[in-house]
């Protein structure tokens, strides 16, 4: 089998889980099979001295198909 990692950003307003949450709900859209996801950054958005939001980073790695039209 072979796999493909692909990096992507992830914010929110509420939580780092829900960045990650909604980089992988949004990619999953047009990837399928995402079978695995490393976060690999984290950061704290601070607007006015409080935290606006979370944004991470993630690779997210999934199964290359076999042949391109199944």
């Amino acid at each position: 089998m072979v796999e493909k990692t692909i990096v992507l950003t992830g914010s929110s307003k509420t939580s780092i889980e829900d960045a990650v949450s909604l980089a992988v709900s949004r990619a999953a859209v047009t990837i399928s099979g995402i079978e695995e996801v490393e976060v690999t950054d984290v950061k704290a958005i601070v607007e006015d001295g409080a935290v606006a939001r979370w944004k991470v980073k993630i690779k997210a790695t999934f199964p290359v198909k076999d042949r391109v039209h199944e």
